[in-house]
């Protein structure tokens, strides 16, 4: 529990110990199975981190104080090897500064740098989501967590991305932890920002992503910028069953109801009528008599056209 905090096993084991055995005295903690050495240097170690109070026997400090107090001491610990950066970036730069466009190739290490920028994100990741995929599959850890780290996440969808399998559950989960989706009926290519100081541009051949351009601070990197903030404008909010878009649109009338809701945010997906009612768990035949009703009643022209239209005017 304490490792990811700077804290050995052993002290930790310690700590849990001492939290049920208030007051015990050091000679009392050594078992016959027990290293004598071994719980010395763990009670100097709670000691230096502050986890055990002041007093003759071994106290440990309240759990959520405990975590505070190694969280602050980690904190600090960045704080001085960030410090200790500065110089060596001094010296780097002065040798030759890294091309401001950085090829990456193979599969494998597109992921890798992937997650690596992810992984270095503090306050904004931006992207542009489509076909092809360097996994098939997507892990939601990295962006759960930057997410729970109050990292702003921002992302356009390509509609053919929405009808990959799982990849609408994908974005639903992503929502609900709090990433804003926006959808377009395409996009230009593939893109990831991460605080506007570093972009990833994969270049797919056919169905497989084998290279990536890393963007570091340049003109390329704010034209990149732009380009996501043009189309992020354009883009239509990916809705939520029950409430307003994003845009700040008027709430859904009265007479809507919440099945027309999730129907009309699926359509501005361009979902089939069949991923719809597999979706939301309803018949074909009442799937498609809803989306007959709703396209006459937005003067819709198609189906994207009226989930588009929907969302424009706040149906969402």
């Amino acid at each position: 529990m304490f490792e990811t905090l700077g804290l050995s096993t052993a002290a930790e084991q310690l700590y849990l110990e001492l939290l049920e055995r208030p007051g015990a005295r050091p000679d009392a903690l050594t078992r016959s199975d027990r290293d004598p050495d071994a719980v010395g240097a763990a009670i100097g170690e709670l000691r230096g981190a502050g986890l055990l109070l002041p007093g003759p026997g071994c106290t440990a400090v309240a759990p959520d104080v405990a975590v505070e107090l190694l969280a602050h001491r980690q904190e600090e610990l960045l704080r001085r090897a960030r410090a200790a950066v500065e110089p060596l970036l001094l010296r780097y730069r002065q040798v030759g500064s890294p091309d401001p466009v950085e090829l990456v190739a193979g599969s494998e290490q597109v992921s890798l740098r992937y997650e690596q920028l992810v992984r270095c994100a503090r306050k904004e990741i931006l992207g542009f989501d489509k076909p092809p995929y360097v996994v098939p599959v997507r892990d939601l850890g990295m962006e759960l967590a930057s997410l729970g780290q109050r990292v702003r996440y921002r992302a356009v969808y390509a509609r053919p991305a929405l009808t990959m399998p799982g990849r609408l559950s994908d974005v639903d989960t992503l929502k609900n932890a709090g990433e804003q989706a926006r959808i377009l009926p395409d996009l230009p290519f593939k893109l990831l920002i991460v605080d506007r100081r570093w972009a990833m541009v994969p270049v797919s051949e056919g169905t497989e992503v084998e290279r990536a351009m890393v963007v570091r601070p340049c003109s390329l990197l704010d034209a990149l910028v732009a380009t996501f903030d043009s189309y992020w404008q354009r883009a239509v909010p990916f809705g939520d069953a029950g409430r307003a878009s994003t845009t700040g649109g008027r709430a859904a009338p009265d007479d809507l109801s919440e099945a027309d809701r999730q129907v009309l945010a699926l359509l501005a997906t361009g979902l089939t009528d069949e991923r719809i009612a597999a979706h939301l768990g309803l018949g074909l035949r009442t799937v498609q008599r809803r989306v007959r009703g709703l396209m006459d009643r937005l003067g819709a022209g198609n189906r994207f056209q009226a989930g588009l239209q929907a969302a424009r005017t706040g149906l969402l």
